[in-house]
């Protein structure tokens, strides 16, 4: 029987028991228990730059057999290296979605403007892509959902009236999508 697998990028801030992605790893994983799932650590700690975390992705993306299903998840941050290597690469992997939670758009607003970060070309995936947002995200403007959007017009937009922007209760649109 061929595994279910999640590789999982997380957001570029402090990581612990209580912040971060992983009180919604964590909570992910109680609700929706069936999944292998792939959660390295990122070099955070050396900041927001694509090259340096993309290198980590492609690492957990290998531990993946090519012939099992994926679904790629990136929160924050992550959601951008995720969506980034996927225009500049072709994939062999069985891709069944990629859903980024919270992501910035770089070049949507002066706070996400590094231009190593930025987005230039087309998926290379035929996967559908998601972008799952809180109206009252506290790090991420809403205002990244449309950028994605234009960007990407066939991405699924979900907007939560709630969660901040580490979803600590997690995401019922998330557990959705994974079921």
């Amino acid at each position: 029987m061929k595994m279910k697998h999640i590789v999982f990028v997380h957001s570029a801030g402090v990581q612990s028991v209580t912040s971060g992605s992983n009180p919604l790893i964590r909570k992910t994983k109680e609700e929706i228990p069936e999944y292998t799932w792939h959660a390295s650590d990122y070099p955070r700690d050396i900041g927001q730059i694509y090259d340096n975390w993309v290198k980590v992705f492609i690492q957990s993306l290998a531990e993946v057999p090519m012939d099992e299903p994926v679904i790629l998840i990136g929160h924050s941050f992550g959601g951008t290296v995720i969506t980034k290597y996927l225009t500049e690469n072709t994939v062999q992997h069985n891709i069944e979605k990629v859903i980024m939670i919270g992501s910035p758009y770089f070049g949507c607003d002066e706070k996400f403007s590094d231009p190593q970060n930025i987005i230039t070309g087309e998926l290379k995936v035929a996967a559908p892509l998601y972008h799952i947002q809180s109206e009252d995200d506290d790090r991420v403007n809403i205002s990244h959902q449309k950028c994605w959007q234009e960007k990407f017009p066939e991405i699924q937009l979900i907007t939560e009236q709630s969660g901040k922007h580490e979803f600590h209760d997690g995401i019922q649109a998330l557990n959705q999508l994974l079921k």
